[in-house]
């Protein structure tokens, strides 16, 4: 039979241990300041599970522990053995992000995360964008957010679009363009990698001769338009890259729908 939660207090910071799968600490001011105010309160108890003869691991609270050590002041907790963990009881919240749960659970030894903040850390890129290269799709997709969340993410037997994208964004930023890592522009990349008429060295040679061409934008069709204006600079026969990568990308989209709906 399962006890009721006791509600407890102490000034022994000792007997805590952080579980090894909450998000990392982090300076939040407010909580500071209200903390400092008025202590912790009773009301939002640490939720903490025992970890040993008079240890406990904090479940949830964590922030609040490290800001009452700082503090001096009394913490309150409860020792509930629910069988969870942070992130089954975070997960719907916004305070956590979606670095918190990729950098969390890289730290508990998940190898396709580490993998993914290697190759974000490595080209300078977004942590979304890596992850939807890596797990095989174009850097604007958004179908990796979830599974980095729920868990489930896999990077890709085949990775040869993720380096070809950032082969382009690599030598980019070499050449001076600052906003080469934004997720927007690696999107427009990536769409145009898909375009088989687009040619990588050509958009690189281009900016070579005069990087101001490539000016910085807001979006990923916007970026479209002025990739392409670059890489058309003084061509005898212009193309269409943006237009080819939407149609390119409208392709894909409904081959994705498909091979969904085959797979339901």
């Amino acid at each position: 039979m399962r006890t009721k939660p006791e509600l407890k207090s102490t000034r022994d910071y000792t007997i805590f241990e952080l579980h090894e799968l909450n998000r990392p600490l982090h300076d939040d001011p407010v909580l500071f300041e209200s903390m400092k105010k008025h202590g912790w309160l009773p009301s939002s108890p640490a939720q903490v599970i025992q970890s040993g003869p008079g240890r406990y691991k904090v479940v949830r609270g964590h922030h609040r522990l490290d800001i009452a050590k700082r503090l001096k002041i009394a913490v309150w907790y409860v020792v509930d053995e629910t069988t969870t963990d942070p992130w089954d009881l975070e997960g719907c919240r916004s305070a956590w992000t979606l670095s918190d749960f990729a950098v969390g659970k890289a730290a508990n030894g998940d190898k396709h995360l580490q993998a993914v903040l290697e190759f974000k850390r490595k080209h300078g890129i977004t942590l979304l964008s890596a992850a939807s290269l890596l797990g095989g799709e174009s850097a604007g997709s958004n179908n990796k957010a979830r599974l980095i969340k729920t868990g489930g993410f896999k990077v890709a037997d085949d990775l040869s679009h993720a380096k070809r994208v950032v082969a382009v964004v690599d030598k980019l930023r070499d050449l001076g363009i600052e906003f080469a890592g934004s997720a927007a522009f690696v999107s427009a990349i990536s769409r145009l990698i898909w375009v088989p008429e687009f040619e990588p060295d050509i958009l690189i040679h281009k900016v070579r001769l005069n990087k101001s061409l490539l000016e910085k934008r807001g979006t990923v069709e916007k970026y479209l338009d002025v990739i392409e204006s670059t890489y058309n600079f003084a061509a005898k026969k212009p193309i269409p890259l943006a237009f080819l990568a939407r149609e390119v990308g409208k392709k894909r989209k409904e081959s994705f729908g498909r091979s969904t709906e085959k797979a339901a």
